[in-house]
């Protein structure tokens, strides 16, 4: 088993990710980049929007509300250092609109995900921590249910990396 396999199949046996390739039909599962990053594993599906509207339709089909408002909020000034406490209370604001702000932590179908908007694409991630569990593959199929009649364009994978188990990267376990 070469480095990258010994890092893949870390915290999941390679039996673990093909039964849960086979079992989601829009989700992928996504490897932390690991190290430096910060960052964890996680369940994601996206999809290509052309317009605020279609992000709005999505959002209204999935009953998430989105949070606007009537005049431009504080945001941090690039460049100045904020306290953490500070810094929390400037909303992620989507990019391109007037005001509105980002879904982040959220409930979908009964399932705490997590939603970002940028300005050609949403993605919708779950994830249990760091890590992705039985529990959260079982959160992915009840999301797919009404993301199943969504006509937008889906991006597989997510982004163009190897850490999602995807067809594109690892085709024999779709098979």
């Amino acid at each position: 088993m070469d480095q990258w396999e010994q890092y893949l199949f870390e915290a999941h046996s390679e039996e673990t990710l093909r039964s849960w390739a086979r079992r989601l039909r829009l989700f992928r599962f996504f490897r932390a980049f690991g190290g430096h990053a910060g960052d964890g594993d996680s369940l994601d599906v996206a999809y290509r929007i052309r317009s605020f509207e279609e992000f709005e339709d999505l959002m209204a089909h999935l009953g998430v509300s989105l949070e606007r408002y009537a005049t431009r909020p504080p945001q941090p000034e690039p460049g100045v250092a904020y306290p953490a406490d500070i810094f929390s209370t400037f909303p992620s604001l989507i990019p391109g609109t007037s005001w509105v702000r980002q879904p982040g932590h959220t409930v979908v179908s009964e399932q705490r995900s997590f939603i970002w908007c940028d300005l050609d694409r949403v993605t919708i991630s779950l994830f249990e921590g760091f890590e992705v569990t039985e529990a959260t593959v079982m959160g992915a199929e009840a999301i797919e249910r009404p993301l199943s009649s969504v006509t937008l364009q889906r991006i597989d994978p997510p982004r163009d990396t190897k850490n999602y188990i995807c067809p594109r990267y690892y085709p024999d376990y779709f098979m």
